[in-house]
């Protein structure tokens, strides 16, 4: 079994070395860095990490901005640990993509127990079986094919769009239930450590960056119908590879 591979991006020299001497007494492979260029550099020369953690306060750029690039173009979990603590940081944090956001100080045994739990998570999501369409005709009509394998999405304009863990999460809830909504609590709590307002307007978030990332690829939005007090479905049937 491969050891999950961790990046600790956190300025405090002290306390980077105390997080990743933490981590790798827990078994992980920890890689700790300053800033958000000696981040960029280290997945350039070792490739994509299995979790990034992040602090928010760097000082060239923003954690927040880290989140998002990790969301946009890598498979990795994302844990901010920082000690920016108010309700706009939290949702901040959230919107930006983080899986799990934890304020300091913070016990790094809880953490490597927290990176646990979401290396679960993601592993679901990956390996989580998906229900077969009920109908020959419907996959045949199909005009979006999700890949389960290369975790890609197939637009009607044959544009291939890559998706991040927290999206094949979603599409793999809407698909395993065709035709009927996925309520908000379900999605919330597949997706986020607690059901609460800021998991809330994160979904909210999320499915906006999908129907946007679609749209922008293909000039159609992916058919994620929002069913009101209810939750999201899908309002057309998808081919599976």
């Amino acid at each position: 079994m491969t050891t999950p591979r961790i990046v600790l991006v956190e300025d405090d020299a002290d306390l980077r070395e105390s997080i990743v001497e933490g981590l790798e007494l827990s078994g992980f492979q920890v890689v700790g860095v300053g800033s958000g260029r000696e981040f960029y550099c280290k997945l350039a020369e070792a490739g994509p990490f299995t979790v990034a953690v992040l602090d928010v306060g760097l000082p060239d750029q923003s954690g927040l901005v880290l989140a998002e690039y990790c969301r946009t173009n890598t498979a990795m979990g994302i844990i901010m640990l920082t000690a920016h603590d108010s309700e706009d940081d939290f949702f901040r944090g959230y919107e930006a993509g983080c899986d799990l956001y934890l304020t300091k100080p913070f016990p790094t045994r809880v953490l490597a127990q927290a990176i646990t739990r979401l290396l679960e998570r993601l592993a679901t999501a990956s390996d989580t079986p998906l229900q077969e369409q009920d109908s020959v005709a419907a996959f045949r009509n199909a005009r979006w094919t999700l890949d389960r394998t290369a975790w890609k999405l197939i637009t009607p304009a044959n544009e291939i769009i890559g998706l991040t863990s927290r999206e094949m999460q979603v599409l793999t809830a809407l698909l395993e239930a065709p035709g009927e909504p996925v309520t908000r609590d379900q999605l919330q709590r597949l997706l986020y450590p607690r059901i609460d307002e800021y998991s809330g307007r994160a979904l909210d978030a999320l499915v906006r960056r999908l129907r946007a990332k679609t749209s922008h690829a293909g000039g159609e939005p992916i058919p994620i119908k929002t069913v009101h007090a209810v939750g999201y479905c899908l309002s057309e049937p998808f081919a599976l590879l």
